[in-house]
């Protein structure tokens, strides 16, 4: 019997396994399909140019375009050519004459090159009145770059004319869009014919597939989509409207061998063909480890080999060969699953270099955005969420607006990382804003991580709001009531963006989201609601005056405006704001609340491990990176989590700012800020004023409430009250009843 018991065991155990290693087996083969290999192209002479202009693959050979602005208004082309194993370079230089310029260039099978060049210049035929005058060519240039032919272009109203678009076609003619129309030349510039097309277009493009079928990419403003049709300019015929899956305006269009067209967006490039009902994922730039969110002049050899310019890790543009790596020659990792719906750089950077050196792990991202379409960009959240539902959590989870959090965390689905911040060896949690942990804690577990946040709080003068922080609605009227006629109590503020802005700051205030209470039936509700009607439901149109932005950095100096909302990012934010915009002592009062100091903060970056990872070892190894003092460096323009990094920070902020000047020399300058042409110079922070906003920071306990759900329900059940039709208590009510079904329904 207990045999019987150890073979069911083992059975089961093996089942288990092996239904796990074929989840991650799969996730691994997934990976390593869409991995290109990318390699510098250095091109003898092309960094003498501002920037690549154009990359043509023409039958053998690869040509690489690039352009320069003279101070004359001139510019100067310069195309680089190779065949495709780098021999036989030849340079071909184009320089205009003053005031010129060429476009559309193109080149042919036999290294011809074709273009628009426009010529602009002066009419002095009045002397009192300064004319310019625009003239349009077609030309033509042999490989060397000497012109062939030049053949005027010009329009029904000469002065209004223009060339839209320019394209070498493939059966030997020219397609010319002009202001005029769609007109077709010969290969001598010679005009042999008009395109009427059977459906007119709105601004749009044309564009040719490798075996010359001509394809319209336009905005259909009837269905507000972008649409692609193919056109026939012998005959007029258009087709059906095709449209990319997923929406054709998150992608860039490219002609290539294999496929009509080469898609570019969402970190990939894909093949499609017209009338697919789905795009095939060819190029992942994650995959392949390029940091790069596009690659531009992209350039199409085959389905296996592309050409681009793309950012490296320094971010600096650099032109690349991207070749198709055989699966079987990638490496074996442990697959670990990255799901996110928005994709930020420091993220994507860290995964990137996390996937170069570590040698047992490999992130694979499960971006959600890629499921947004032209019609509904929420999609890919959607499809995030359910997933979550239903039990498909990947390892590693970016949280954004519009997840149920709590809800996760209620089912059991995150981990709590305090053990592994503790067991770390090289943090510990007195390293970070306390507060901060505490805010993203519940029930004394961490189950997200936050590396760096951003806090927002009201500023007034001290001399106004006095010394501390925190108030209530009823402090602000008090202040307001000994204020002269027509002060307002923050800049261009109207009623739908007061009532945002209270639900915002204070909104976690009516919500308990552990015990599922709420509280917008009471007073210091419908005091919110009351302060919010005082507001202009819009502007009028003399709020702007003539002198309005000239004046504009004075109006808290002045005393026209009360209050500031502050976007607290750093020191140097509130030193700006105390010495420049107030000029004298402020207090971050904060947002009139029930309790607290008035301020919210919110983070950057969001991060949870699911509890169901098998790899858990792995993902911290991926996350600890945030937290540590490399990645704590790099962090701007918002709060870091650090402790020891904001006293660096603060250290900084009690120096005058420097620049090292040619010798090499470090420079000490001022930081100077402008009211009403006014220069006024922002000394540098004390230990007493860094010291005072690092308090303030450790002394925020509310999280900044931003949700779309509860921002409906609130604005439209406040309608009838700001209408007259209500009173603020019976709207008050009708909120509560509603919100408290929607925070029933979302625990």
């Amino acid at each position: 019997m207990k045999r019987k018991i150890w073979c069911c065991a083992f059975l089961w155990l093996v089942l288990m396994l092996s239904g796990c290693g074929g989840k991650d087996e799969e996730a691994a083969a997934k990976s390593k399909e869409h991995i290109y290999r990318g390699e510098t192209v250095h091109v003898e002479g092309i960094e003498d140019f501002d920037r690549l202009n154009d990359i043509l693959v023409r039958g053998d050979r690869i040509y690489f375009g690039t352009y320069e602005w003279k101070d004359n208004g001139s510019t100067v082309l310069r195309y680089f050519s190779q065949k495709m194993d780098g021999t036989d370079k030849k340079t071909m230089t184009l320089e205009a004459e003053e005031n010129a310029y060429y476009s559309y260039l193109t080149v042919d099978e036999e290294g011809n090159f074709y273009a628009i060049l426009n010529i602009n210049y002066e009419d002095d035929s009045n002397p009192d009145v300064i004319t310019w005058v625009s003239e349009y060519f077609l030309v033509k240039l042999d490989g060397s770059g000497k012109e062939v032919w030049k053949q005027p272009l010009t329009g029904k109203d000469p002065d209004l004319y223009w060339v839209n678009q320019m394209l070498l076609l493939k059966d030997g003619r020219i397609l010319l869009y002009d202001t005029d129309g769609i007109f077709l030349h010969d290969l001598e510039g010679g005009r042999i014919g008009e395109v009427k097309l059977q459906k007119q277009f709105d601004n749009g493009s044309i564009y040719q597939t490798a075996d010359g079928i001509l394809v319209q990419r336009s905005y259909n403003a009837q269905t507000s989509k972008e649409v692609l049709n193919k056109i026939n300019v012998d005959t007029g015929e258009v087709s059906e409207d095709y449209m990319i899956p997923g929406g054709s305006g998150n992608y860039g269009m490219i002609s290539g061998e294999g496929y009509d067209f080469y898609l570019e967006g969402n970190g990939s490039i894909y093949g499609y063909n017209l009338g697919d009902t789905g795009i095939k994922e060819l190029m992942n730039f994650i995959d392949s480890d390029l940091v790069s969110y596009y690659i531009t002049g992209l350039a199409v050899v085959n389905e296996k080999e592309f050409y681009g310019c793309t950012e490296d890790e320094t971010g600096h543009t650099v032109l690349m060969k991207f070749s198709k790596v055989d699966p079987k020659d990638v490496k074996d990792k442990v697959v670990l699953t990255l799901g996110c719906s928005s994709f930020g750089w420091d993220l994507r950077s860290h995964v990137v270099e996390f996937n170069k050196t570590n040698e047992e792990y490999r992130i694979v991202v499960e971006d959600y955005s890629r499921y947004n379409t032209d019609e509904d960009y929420t999609l890919g959240q959607a499809k995030l969420n359910t997933d979550i539902a239903s039990g498909k959590v990947p390892d590693i989870l970016v949280i954004t607006e519009g997840m149920p959090v709590d809800s996760y965390v209620s089912k059991g689905l995150f981990e709590d990382l305090y053990p592994y911040i503790d067991g770390d060896g090289e943090m510990k949690r007195e390293n970070f804003f306390s507060n901060v942990l505490e805010l993203y804690e519940t029930d004394g577990k961490l189950y997200r991580m936050v590396p760096s946040f951003r806090v927002y709080t009201v500023a007034g003068k001290t001399a106004d709001v006095g010394s501390s922080s925190g108030w209530t609605v009823a402090d602000l009227r008090k202040v307001m009531a000994g204020k002269p006629e027509g002060t307002e109590i923050f800049v261009e503020m109207t009623r739908e963006g007061m009532l945002n802005y209270g639900i915002q700051m204070s909104g976690s205030q009516f919500i308990d989201w552990k015990t599922g209470k709420c509280s917008f039936n009471s007073e210091d509700f419908i005091d919110l609601l009351e302060l919010t009607a005082e507001f202009p439901e819009v502007l009028n149109d003399d709020y702007y005056s003539d002198n309005y932005w000239d004046t504009y950095d004075s109006f808290w100096r002045d005393g026209k405006v009360l209050l500031e909302q502050m976007y607290l990012t750093d020191f140097a934010t509130y030193n700006a704001s105390k010495k420049g915009r107030f000029g004298e002592d402020i207090t971050l009062v904060g947002f009139p609340v029930r309790e607290g100091n008035g301020a919210a903060l919110t983070a950057n970056l969001e991060m949870a491990m699911s509890s169901k990872s098998g790899q858990k070892d792995g993902v911290w190894q991926f996350m600890r990176y945030f937290l540590t003092d490399e990645y704590q460096e790099k962090v701007e323009y918002q709060w870091p989590i650090s402790l020891k990094r904001v006293e660096e920070l603060a250290q900084e902020a009690m120096k005058k700012p420097t620049y090292e000047d040619e010798n090499g020399n470090m420079v000490e300058t001022e930081q100077t800020y402008w009211i009403g042409g006014m220069e006024i110079t922002i000394t540098p922070m004390s230990r007493e004023e860094a010291d005072g906003l690092i308090e303030y920071v450790k002394s925020v306990r509310q999280l900044y409430a931003y949700n779309d759900a509860l921002l409906k329900i609130v604005s439209e059940e406040a309608a009838p009250y700001f209408a007259g039709q209500k009173s603020a208590k019976e709207v008050a009510d009708i909120i509560q009843s509603r919100v408290q079904i929607y925070v029933n329904e979302n625990r």
